[in-house]
């Protein structure tokens, strides 16, 4: 091996020193402005060191490539792999190699410490920033993170080091696999040409894959995603619908239970204003509109009584006629009763959750929970409009608290036709469940109705959920707020559920009276009528 001038010699001593390897340290040759951040590189021949890396971290960086050369397996074919799954799984191999490096030389681990403290984003939901905090979190027993995501990666790791020791690769793989999958329903972004391992002293992670044909030929980034059902849109489809000409920004508070605080303007209401949208190719014939359900219309006129004319004798007045007769005393004359229309008696804002799940389908020939959704809300609209009362049908969604999605799809004042139709039926499932944020958009839009009875009423698949809040109890707390604070308004609040499973978190947000769980979706339809049927006769 030729001289090396230091500090590369000493570095190639050490390495040879921790692994019995001589391999060629040196440094790494200058990188583009565009690339980047510089990471070591590590091959079977070669050590290749960055040249912003101090003393430490080259120290650090050096009892790293050897943990590899030890005990990690190289050159493994990526396969399909997308990257950010390929970037989570070197993250748990990372920490495994330099574990069992730290069992033989309990030493290095201070190295390892101190560098990865000094590079850890402790704030942030970037790919970059999770990575790095659990890269400290599976060293550092006394590091302490809030995030859902790692201390789900530190359980894991714990458990399968218990379970199978460290020099199982396997059980170490399955724990990434689960990481990079929770990644991809988070939508956490990743732009692989970007992308640099978080910790400056460990390499870039060529060490281990043998990638062939780059899995991101096209240069576009990508992320571990669910596979989506036929018509369904995809998880990261971040764009809203072309169709959507305008957006209409709303801030809203959000109850915090934990604290016992309402966070004031904590979440952000983007509502779309819609065109009418492109039709999505049918599988069948275009659906019409769903007949009525059959119904007696009631009669909502108003019968004014003591009138000095009208069609029929009010017979109160005329027998208090006939008792002022006998007493002599004279009588006013108003002895009929008139009928004059009644004010209308009934609003009601159906709110359909359009959140990814619901496209899902139990056969591949059955519509999903959205169209039975959508079908059931028309038909309701259609029986109520007939009937008289006011009905409009709003969909919403969410991608975290910054973008809660809302769409009006059918206006109170908009004609049920074709085009109405279109809009409802051509709204599509994607994103999360902030429920309680929908629910104080949706009832300050009710509000604004002048009626006898506003209802709301809730059509979901399960409780409130979102990518940023992994506390199952918080967003159900705060849609019960949210309902608790539409009924101090005068507004009734219903709730439907189609999920065996709802009635706990349906009751505490909805109350016991006004909340309904469905086993099967096809039930909509005849309890949104019965629903209905219960607010016109009061």
């Amino acid at each position: 091996m030729p001289a090396l001038p230091d500090p590369y010699a000493g570095a190639a001593a050490l390495l040879q020193a921790l692994s019995a390897r001589g391999l060629h340290v040196q440094p790494l040759p200058h990188q583009p402005s565009d690339a980047p951040p510089a990471r070591p590189i590590l091959s079977a021949t070669h050590l290749l060191l960055p040249e912003s890396l101090d003393a430490e971290q080259r120290r650090a960086a050096v009892a790293h490539a050897a943990a590899h050369l030890l005990y990690s397996p190289t050159a493994q074919p990526s396969g399909t792999l997308k990257p950010m799954a390929l970037a989570v799984i070197s993250a748990i191999e990372d920490a495994r190699a330099e574990q069992l490096l730290m069992q033989e030389l309990p030493g290095v681990g201070a190295w390892f410490l101190a560098a990865l403290q000094a590079s850890v984003e402790p704030h942030g939901l970037s790919c970059m920033a999770l990575l790095s905090r659990l890269s400290l979190a599976l060293l550092d027993d006394d590091y302490r993170d809030g995030n859902h995501w790692v201390g789900k990666g530190r359980t894991l790791f714990a458990k399968a080091r218990r379970m199978h020791g460290l020099h199982d690769t396997a059980a170490f793989r399955r724990v990434a696999s689960v990481l990079s999958n929770d990644l991809g329903q988070m939508r956490v972004q990743f732009n692989s040409r970007q992308f640099a391992v978080p910790a400056p002293y460990r390499d870039d992670n060529s060490y281990l894959w043998d990638y062939g044909t780059s899995p991101d030929a096209d240069g576009n980034p990508m992320t571990v995603q669910q596979p989506t059902k036929p018509g369904s849109p995809a998880a990261d489809d971040a764009a809203p619908p072309a169709a959507q000409l305008a957006e209409l920004l709303y801030s809203y508070p959000e109850w915090d239970y934990r604290h016992r605080i309402q966070r004031r303007d904590w979440c952000t209401v983007h509502e779309y204003t819609a065109a009418v949208p492109t039709p999505r190719e049918p599988d069948g014939p275009t659906p019409r509109l769903p007949a009525p359900l059959a119904w007696r219309r009631l009669d909502r006129s108003l019968r004014l009584r003591h009138q000095r004319e009208g069609e029929a004798i009010d017979l109160d007045a005329a027998v208090d006629a006939q008792v002022r007769h006998h007493l002599g005393q004279p009588s006013d004359g108003r002895l009929y009763l008139r009928a004059v229309p009644a004010p209308r008696r009934i609003s009601m804002l159906v709110l359909l959750d359009l959140s990814l799940s619901t496209a899902e389908r139990t056969q591949p020939d059955t519509p999903s929970l959205l169209e039975l959704e959508q079908e059931a809300a028309l038909r309701l609209a259609s029986t109520a409009r007939a009937n008289g009362d006011r009905v409009a049908i709003d969909g919403f969604c969410s991608d975290t608290r910054a973008r809660v999605h809302y769409h009006p799809l059918l206006d109170f004042d908009e004609p049920l036709d074709a085009q109405a139709l279109q809009r409802v039926r051509a709204a599509s499932a994607r994103y999360s469940t902030r429920l309680g944020t929908a629910l104080r958009h949706a009832a300050r839009r009710l509000q604004a109705e002048h009626a006898e009875l506003r209802a709301l009423v809730v059509l979901t698949d399960g409780e409130p959920a979102d990518i940023d809040v992994h506390d199952v109890r918080y967003l159900v707390e705060d849609a019960r707020a949210a309902a608790l604070a539409a009924t101090r308004l005068g507004l009734q609040v219903w709730g439907v559920a189609v999920d065996p499973g709802a009635a706990v978190y349906a009751r505490r947000i909805f109350g016991s009276r006004r909340q309904r769980v469905l086993p099967s979706p096809t039930q909509l339809p005849r309890l949104l009528g019965g629903l209905y049927a219960r607010l016109a006769q009061g």
